[in-house]
């Protein structure tokens, strides 16, 4: 994948990125980053290494999360070096968590988080996600409110 700087390129391409989280596909997501990836979820304060390590993460989310969960775009930066957008992961806390002991709610979630990363070749090399599992917590109600 090549990315020019054109606007209506940049949007179209994290459209299609965030398009294969909200399909629950890790191939798909994982086709937008380098065989080394290294994906970090500072929410979870994980680090997944690897394609093989992020297409677990992708998976286990749909079984070990929210099965209906899917993110929508908010402001983006892109270079053909780096990239930075706002998302806003929603859904349905119907899944317990078994690796954090979290059982599941059924109670509704709207995460404000960010990704920043660098790119290699137009592939995604090193992405960082920041989000607030407090947030979370006490929307789901696992967490009184602070």
């Amino acid at each position: 994948m090549k990315l020019g700087l054109h606007r209506d390129e940049v949007i179209a391409w994290i459209e299609d990125y965030l398009a294969a989280w909200n399909a629950h596909d890790p191939v798909a997501v994982t086709d937008f980053m380098t065989n080394d990836v290294v994906y970090t979820d500072l929410g979870l304060e994980e680090q997944f290494e690897g394609i093989d390590a992020v297409r677990a993460f992708v998976d286990g989310m749909e079984v070990g999360f929210s099965t209906d969960y899917r993110f929508t775009l908010g402001q983006a930066i892109v270079t053909s070096e780096a990239y930075s957008f706002e998302w806003t992961m929603s859904g349905t806390n119907d899944c317990p968590d078994v690796e954090r002991d979290f059982p599941a709610t059924g109670e509704r979630f709207d995460i404000p988080g960010i990704s920043i990363g660098v790119l290699r070749h137009g592939k995604i090399k090193d992405n960082r996600d920041y989000w607030n599992m407090t947030t979370y917590l006490t929307q789901v109600g696992l967490m009184p409110e602070p």
